[in-house]
């Protein structure tokens, strides 16, 4: 038994989102922007000794490596100083490499250099990145699994928590820990340890740093108790044997640890945890505090571990056990596993691991093709490379994803053949079955086989309920919801209420859960949690909304579908959003509201509804997509992959989605022609319309205009008079407008088009009115215009201020200024006769087919 040996620790995470593909080595990928990252001979040279130790290494092989060390000291190796004692790592692999004869010497130097990088990162309080990580544990795995020839050897031992430790360097001081560093593997084999025994304590200062794998950490206090009826626990003193002798001094190889109870009771009370911790994660325990480590027993978790005395150090640390047991030894016999087989293993799970994040995280910008590649080389890794680590359960993790993918990518066949194998091999109440059978409820769903999909959704409530899971049964209950509205419309009854009361359900649930969140986190699981419960929300508010309309309640389904498009403008799922807008437009189309839905149907780019049904076609998408289609929605418009809703249909093999696509592209493309034509006919006759008002109305003012200095309100005049005698014209070209002086004066701001005069119902923008239509020469009209041309300043929405001016009327109190200035310079200007012409207030902004 051996409480060091414990990987538990206080969660401090590490550059979590620098995550990286490369795990060959040094040199290789990108800088990761720390190029001036040292390590100094006196560093090298002291990890050297304690590598040595946990290698048991000959003086004969030892004695040069030290040697060449203590040579780049004095000759120096960089191309930048001849006498550097100060080197980058890289510098140090290349020097290894040119001045080390032998491949076993070369491997304890990259050890030592690799184990220095962490000591160093952690002696300067800097983070050690993923890319740190990955450098350091390719010189560690190539060494582990190089075959050593001249006599060091790396060794592996079973701790008292089941985990196997690989010592890397062994720095002992007085008996005592100083510095040691360590490779921690927990198998998926089911052992981990003596459960009386998990909480403990440490010696020095411990810090780990995830390899792969997932580990949850629990820290606890304990309180000093009198009465055993009191206590939780009793205080166990811990001790180290070897092949000389058992005690309390700390051994590097050892033969067995002993705990023995000293009488001393106490109560522990869990102050903190689970605390999650996942690959290129960092996390710490400083010394004699308690806690335990628990890992899933048929996962594999891997961590570098170190305990440095020098950041912390206490003489008694003791284990947690039962109050009535006496004592329990734990032998280091590690059963056959060797370090090249363990360093192998991880390797190979450190690839799935990134092949899988590679995947989920194309499936979750919606690039199913591409999260389809990773997957599939996931699953190859599970099923080529020998003695993978518990096969059978990741396989069924790819499985899982795979299923979830071919369904989004449309392959319903192939989805439910993967899901339905994979379910055949659970146990009944097995976690992975709640995912599995709400998924091929889905899929099932989507293939029109209702009865079986509620079958398949019922399994998933009844497995999360029994495993108490409060995400599963939110997410299921919403499934039942969804089937059970379908089937309503098959057969009536009293599945409709039933359905709106289990969306209903599902909604509080969700939002229960995201309340439960820290919406701000930076913590990466946190975020995707976040952003997964915001995508139930918006599904079950949308599939609320098509219950609602069943029933009849149009104004209620509009209510909560335009919720769903609010909580979907969070995701940074395109499909999700672009479902969001099918129901809420929906609603607005059966509310007789058409403008409005063509508005949620053709979204200006991105993912459109129309898309989001070929990516995943059935026979309810199908009846959306005819609906888009009657509608007019847009069915050529591009994606954020470059695909339009006719290459989903393709891919995915659905020639009946397909024919729906392409009626529509045939209704479209036919009104496209038959807009143009009308279009350029209306270009023609407005040619026409301005070739007669230039010349024969217009031009003859303007030749006399040198002698006419009225000329300007000549040719306005002209052009009404121009206007007010042909409909046709009128038709098409826009008369003059402006806003009087001192009605723009009085109104305060920057006008709309549509605006009224304050206090009446009259229009704010005036006519030009021709000769016919004024009572007198200077009724009605501006005998002289102001043209403002400005700049929108307008920093907040539109949506919530829509003016181009800003909340202080900038703009508009500029105009002001320049107009007063305008008639102290031009006193025979009438201001009662002044005119502003603005485009805000003269250009309808309603319509805006008359921008031209």
């Amino acid at each position: 038994m051996e409480a060091p040996q414990l990987d538990a620790r206080i969660a401090m995470p590490i550059e979590t989102n620098n995550k990286i593909d490369n795990t060959n080595g040094i040199g290789e990928g990108d800088d990761d922007g720390d190029s001036e990252f040292s390590i100094t001979s006196s560093s090298l040279s002291r990890v050297f000794h304690g590598v040595v130790v946990a290698t048991k290494a000959p003086d004969d092989v030892a004695a040069p490596i030290h040697q060449w060390i203590l040579s780049c000291e004095s000759k120096g190796t960089s191309d930048h100083d001849a006498t550097a004692t100060i080197l980058r790592p890289e510098e140090w692999c290349k020097a290894a490499t040119l001045g080390l004869s032998h491949e076993d010497s070369r491997q304890l130097a990259r050890v030592a250099i690799g184990v220095a990088v962490l000591r160093e990162r952690a002696r300067r309080s800097q983070n050690a990145t993923a890319a740190d990580l990955a450098m350091v544990w390719g010189l560690v795995r190539d060494a582990i699994t190089h075959p050593m020839t001249t006599g060091p050897r790396f060794s592996a031992a079973r701790s008292s928590q089941g985990f196997l430790a690989i010592p890397l360097c062994s720095l002992l001081k007085d008996g005592n820990i100083d510095e040691l560093y360590r490779f921690h593997i927990w198998l998926p084999d089911g052992r981990r340890g003596n459960p009386d025994f998990t909480v403990h304590s440490h010696q020095a200062y411990a810090q780990s740093w995830i390899l792969v794998g997932e580990g949850k950490d629990y820290q606890y206090t304990f309180e000093p108790v009198a009465s055993v009826v009191d206590a939780t626990h009793a205080v166990y003193t811990l001790s180290w044997a070897d092949d000389k002798n058992t005690s309390t001094a700390y051994k590097t190889h050892q033969t067995s640890s002993t705990v023995v109870n000293t009488g001393k009771l106490g109560r522990t009370t869990l102050t903190s945890g689970p605390a999650v911790h996942g690959r290129d994660m960092s996390y710490s325990i400083p010394s004699a505090v308690f806690h335990s480590t628990e890992v899933a027993p048929d996962t594999l978790h891997a961590t570098l571990f170190v305990f440095d005395s020098r950041r912390g150090f206490v003489k008694n640390a003791p284990v947690l056990g039962p109050k009535d047991s006496e004592s329990s030894t734990q032998l280091r016999d590690p059963a056959g596993v060797t370090p090249a087989a363990l360093a192998n293993m991880v390797d190979t799970m450190r690839s799935w691991e990134m092949l899988m994040e590679q995947g989920q995280q194309h499936s979750q910008r919606a690039e199913w093709e591409y999260a389809l590649r990773a997957f599939n080389k996931a699953l190859n890794l599970c099923e080529s490379v020998p003695d993978f680590p518990n096969a059978a359960r990741y396989k069924r993790q790819v499985f899982g994803q795979l299923g979830n993918t071919n369904r989004r990518f449309g392959r319903y066949e192939q989805a439910r053949e993967i899901l339905e194998k994979a379910l055949g091999e659970m146990e009944p109440d097995s976690p992975e079955r709640v995912d599995f059978s709400g998924e091929l409820g889905v899929i099932l769903r989507h293939m029109d086989r209702l009865e079986d999909a509620k079958r398949a959704f019922e399994d998933q409530y009844n497995t999360a309920k029994r495993l108490s899971n409060a995400r599963a049964q939110c997410r299921a209950v919403g499934n039942l919801g969804m089937v059970n509205y379908q089937l309503s419309e098959q057969v009536g009854g009293p599945l409709l209420d039933l359905a709106i009361e289990q969306l209903t359900e599902r909604i509080t649930s969700v939002r229960r859960l995201k309340a439960a969140l820290d919406a701000q986190s930076s913590d990466p699981s946190q975020r995707h949690l976040f952003n997964t419960f915001t995508t139930w929300e918006m599904v079950g508010l949308s599939r609320l909304s098509l219950c609602y309309t069943a029933r009849g309640e149009g104004k209620q389904a509009i209510k909560v579908a335009s919720e769903g498009v609010e909580v979907a403008a969070s995701s940074a799922d395109s499909t999700a959003i672009a479902m969001s807008r099918l129901f809420y437009g929906r609603a607005l189309l059966l509310d007789g509201q058409h403008q409005e839905a063509l508005k949620q149907f053709n979204p200006p780019n991105g993912c459109t509804p129309a898309i989001a049904l070929c990516k995943e076609p059935s026979e309810e998408h199908r009846t959306y997509l005819a609906e888009l289609v009657v509608a007019g929605a847009d069915m050529d418009a591009v994606d954020e992959q470059g695909y339009k809703a006719l290459d989903y249909a393709v891919f995915n093999g659905d020639t009946a989605t397909e024919m729906v696509v392409l009626s529509g592209l045939r209704q479209q493309l036919m009104r496209k022609v038959e807009d143009e034509v009308a279009e350029r006919q209306n270009e023609a006759k407005l040619r026409k319309g301005y070739r007669e008002l230039f010349q024969d109305e217009l031009r003859p003012v303007l030749l006399g205009s040198n002698s006419n200095k009225n000329a300007l309100q000549d040719l306005r005049r002209v052009y009404a008079d121009a206007l007010a005698v042909d409909v046709e014209k009128a038709a098409r070209f826009d008369v003059l407008k402006f806003v009087r002086y001192a009605d723009f004066l009085s109104f305060g701001r920057i006008p709309r088009s549509s605006d009224k005069l304050p206090g009446s119902d009259g229009p704010l923008v005036q006519r030009f009115r021709s000769n016919t239509q004024n009572d007198s020469p200077l009724s009605g009209t501006a005998e002289f215009v102001i043209f403002f041309s400005y700049r929108g300043i307008n920093g907040g929405s539109v949506t919530t201020r829509d003016t181009p001016d800003d909340s202080n009327n900038k703009q508009y109190k500029r105009m002001l200024s320049a107009t007063e200035n305008f008639l102290k310079l031009h006193p025979s200007v009438d201001s009662e006769t002044l005119g502003i012409w603005i485009d805000r207030a003269c250009i309808d902004q309603d319509k805006q087919d008359t921008w031209r």
